[in-house]
């Protein structure tokens, strides 16, 4: 009576294709010719002999309990013939033999990391932080200002130099400009292009609702991107809207100072020249840390910012190369980004962004028209098994703590102190 394929089937996957002989070792199957690609090296032998004149046949087992997978070894050549001859009988006996075939399938359970026929082991549930890429935003503005300009084409367009430290952010839409700042002050950064007396003053709520002005509004805080990444020596990539280091020097590679994770201070390459591990010899492109940054609406009144830290690749650190050269070398290095290295990565873009501060300002020129995004990472509490040990490594600058300096830039801007724009509207009447 031959073994059923189903109990040889199982022997075979419990035994691990390795011989059970205590020190054995030998793999059970071996690359053959090309007509035999693989060549079958194991036998099964029985525990109990298959038949009752065999070597330890005498039991009360059926024939077909004989041929079950629990009477079943998986034994290289040589030592199913040791076990059966009949010198050894005295030493190979069933109960010998069956430990033997216990031992061995439990080190390959434990290799393999199973348990067969039992409920896997789940890891103990734990309470975690768990943080994102968005940063919260505390304030945005409220107004959207536009009046006729006098400009047809953005690039002619020239704001004033009125006021230090000021951004200017506009676009051009239907005729008139359009931007954060009071147009009907004719002491605008665009008092010189726009007829100041026509202008017409928007809620900013009244634009989120509406799908063609929210298109503006997106547009005018990604121009407030600008502004804010072009102070910070960064560079727009067009083509893939995201910022970017370039060289101070073509041909040296650049590093910034920032506040990492766990640490006060540290450096980081934001442009470098990879070199081949073996040899040291530099590769023939350049890398270059890069961001996506990108706002949007969440739920009916609040905006996030989202942080997406990339990679740009150039052939000498500032001319580009065409995507289908480089996408299997940043998906690769991208890939590698797991858990602490990619919070890593934001860690470093917020607070290049912020200056190590609590938050980070664009000042429009006007207190409760300045945009104001928070660098405290937005993080919830969740259950779950946790982490592998080797990558939960600590985050302690989670929050940014207010200076003196920091402390008075954003005094009294982050909040909308509880008014309405009806109460605005009643403060300018007092101040007429």
């Amino acid at each position: 009576m031959a073994v059923p394929v189903a109990q040889q089937r199982k022997l075979t996957q419990r035994s691990g294709n390795i011989c059970a002989f205590p020190e054995c070792g030998l793999l059970l199957t071996a690359e053959g010719t090309q007509e035999d690609p693989v060549v079958v090296l194991g036998e099964i032998a029985h525990i109990v002999g298959e038949s009752p004149n065999g070597p330890r046949g005498a039991s009360p087992l059926s024939a077909e309990e004989r041929n079950r997978y629990e009477n079943l070894i998986l034994l290289c050549n040589q030592h199913h013939q040791l076990i059966d001859s009949a010198g050894a009988l005295a030493t190979y006996t069933v109960e010998r033999l069956q430990a033997m075939k216990e031992t061995h399938e439990q080190r390959i359970e434990r290799r393999l990391g199973g348990r067969p026929n039992a409920a896997p082991e789940l890891p103990p549930m734990v309470n975690d932080t768990v943080y994102s890429n968005v940063l919260p935003v505390t304030q945005m503005p409220r107004y959207i200002f536009g009046a006729p300009c006098a400009v047809g084409r953005e690039k002619e367009v020239r704001p004033s130099a009125a006021s230090a430290g000021v951004m200017a952010p506009f676009i051009l839409r239907e005729g008139r400009l359009w931007a954060f700042q009071d147009l009907r002050d004719t002491r605008n950064p665009f008092a010189e292009v726009v007829a100041c007396a026509e202008t017409e003053r928007f809620s900013a709520r009244e634009w989120w609702t509406d799908p063609d002005r929210f298109g503006w509004y997106v547009a005018l805080l990604n121009r407030s991107l600008n502004k804010l990444t072009g102070r910070l020596g960064l560079r727009l990539d067009h083509e893939h809207h995201r910022y970017y280091f370039e060289p101070e020097t073509a041909g040296v590679e650049r590093t910034v100072s920032y506040r990492p994770l766990n640490a006060s201070k540290a450096t980081r390459s934001v442009v470098w020249q990879p070199k081949k591990r073996t040899t040291g010899v530099a590769r023939n492109y350049w890398l270059h840390r890069a961001v996506g940054l990108r706002f949007f609406l969440i739920g009916g009144d609040q905006w996030c910012l989202s942080i997406r830290p990339e990679l740009r690749v150039t052939s000498d650190g500032f001319e580009s190369i065409q995507a289908k050269y480089i996408g299997r070398q940043v998906t690769r290095k991208k890939s590698r980004l797991f858990n602490h290295d990619l919070l890593g990565e934001v860690q470093f873009w917020r607070d290049f962004l912020g200056k190590s501060s609590p938050r980070i300002l664009f000042p429009f020129g006007a207190d409760r028209q300045n945009l104001i995004i928070s660098t405290s990472l937005s993080s919830g509490q969740v259950r779950w098994p946790g982490i592998p040990t080797e990558h939960d490594m600590p985050f302690k600058n989670v929050e940014y703590v207010d200076d003196l300096f920091t402390w008075a830039e954003g005094g009294g801007l982050n909040e909308d102190d509880g008014l309405s724009d009806e109460d605005d509207e009643d403060a300018e009447e007092m101040l007429r």
